[in-house]
């Protein structure tokens, strides 16, 4: 745990090096220094570098200290407000089946608060009505995998809210002691469920949403897509993962 916060203090140091005019550690990658003339280019960069960052060294977000949440933080809201969606949201309908995402980072603190503490989220779409929502488990939880949400979803391709992500739980399953896809009586409390994603703000590698707490205090989330390892849409997510895509553009090939 001390390499993991070293790793993202080192992050965080060359963050302040850059705001204040001093030389900043080269710690980035070449793909990440773009000089080209993008809005929020320079947030979009510094939310990459560190979300990678937290996945190289798995370090959930519920684990950053204040400041560091506050920074990461203000990188997202800065893309949220100012940056295009690289793939319009309404359009998401087209690109979310067959895509998988991990929950990255979020703003608020109680959005994760109520999750077990080695759970991480992850959204798995398997066509173009159904999806899994799981909550996917460490090694220290004995014998529990992960929580499955067996769901419907629709999206709203409408001008009223688009890319809305609404997502009903069906049927609550588990893996445990290596058995798969047991009922589990107790969590089908959840069943008929109903959950949002507001979506934000999309590319080929994050797909930000925004919520509010109960307090209504207002909190986004960063998802960052899931690929298979060595696969093609991996390394075009990497070259460029926030490339634009008009709407009504054959963006569907991107996502295979």
């Amino acid at each position: 745990m001390m390499k993991n916060y070293a790793v993202l203090l080192c992050i965080i140091f060359s963050f302040a090096c850059s705001f204040q005019g001093y030389p900043t550690p080269c710690f980035r990658s070449p793909a990440l220094s773009s000089t080209k003339n993008d809005i929020a280019d320079f947030e979009y960069g510094e939310m990459r570098a560190v979300l990678d960052a937290m996945e190289k060294e798995n370090v959930p977000s519920r684990d950053l200290a204040a400041p560091d949440r506050a920074l990461v933080e203000s990188y997202v809201r800065k893309v949220v407000s100012e940056r295009p969606s690289a793939i319009p949201v309404k359009d998401i309908a087209r690109v979310l089946p067959g895509s998988k995402w991990r929950l990255g980072f979020s703003t608020e603190g109680a959005t994760l608060g109520d999750l077990p503490k080695d759970a991480e989220v992850q959204l798995e779409f398997c066509d173009k009505t159904r999806m899994d929502y799981i909550l996917q488990f460490s090694k220290k939880t004995a014998g529990l995998d992960r929580l499955v949400a067996k769901s419907s979803y629709t999206v709203d391709s409408t001008s009223i809210n688009p890319g809305l992500v609404t997502f009903v739980y069906d049927q609550i399953v588990t893996d445990v002691f290596g058995l798969k896809n047991i009922g589990v009586g107790f969590f089908g409390l959840l069943k008929g469920k109903t959950n949002y994603v507001e979506s934000q703000y999309m590319d080929n590698r994050y797909w930000i949403e925004r919520g509010y707490s109960p307090e209504g205090a207002e909190y986004y989330n960063v998802y960052v897509r899931q690929f298979e390892p060595g696969s093609q849409a991996e390394e075009d997510a990497e070259q460029g993962g926030d490339q634009r895509y008009p709407s009504g553009s054959t963006i569907d090939d991107q996502w295979d």
